[in-house]
């Protein structure tokens, strides 16, 4: 079921985050001199946004949207042909990841961290280490609507699995019971 219209006509990839050095969205500015068939729609606030806001002034390929609400996040998310996760520090857990699997969207990381994690529990998506490989993975998804389709589909399956609502109580009504069972032996 699509969550909306498209925000727009031509071809996208997203980056949803704080606009901040470490997320490694100037790495992506500085790339995009070099893809002229595709946008990147940027969604997020921050302390580098000035910076980053001058660094594209001169692309009209690069469109930044503010901080927006969930529920304007999900059609962009959506229609995106892969959000791309630059990070260029270790984060934690790739929540953009989950965001975008939740729609059907693949995703495509930095190998950094966790970030990887989520691509390889789900297969929804690829990962990075150099701008070669980036703008390799970026052409073979936009190039391709059935690799798109499969990734997304892979992503989808991968959050209904582990990071959907349901996934999460059945951990945790397991949880319970397990930790019931220890302490007072079976449990009714």
């Amino acid at each position: 079921q699509q969550p909306g219209p498209r925000p727009q006509e031509a071809p996208y990839f997203l980056f949803v985050g704080r606009l901040e050095v470490i997320k490694g969205l100037q790495t992506l500015i500085s790339l995009w001199k070099q893809v002229t068939e595709y946008d990147l729609l940027i969604a997020g606030r921050g302390v580098y946004e000035t910076q980053l806001r001058a660094m594209a002034a001169d692309n009209p390929h690069i469109k930044f949207l503010g901080a927006l609400p969930q529920r304007q996040l999900g059609p962009l998310y959506y229609h995106a042909i892969s959000a791309i996760v630059p990070s260029i520090t270790y984060e934690t857990f790739g929540m953009i990841s989950i965001e975008a699997f939740a729609r059907k969207t693949p995703v495509i990381v930095r190998d950094l961290g966790a970030l990887p994690e989520a691509i390889q529990d789900s297969g929804g998506g690829r990962v990075y280490r150099t701008d070669d490989e980036l703008l390799s993975a970026m052409r073979a998804v936009a190039g391709s609507p059935d690799l798109r389709s499969a990734l997304g589909e892979e992503g989808y399956q991968g959050f209904q699995r582990q990071w959907s609502r349901r996934a999460h109580m059945a951990m945790y009504f397991g949880y319970l019971e397990r930790n019931a069972t220890k302490k007072f032996g079976s449990v009714p």
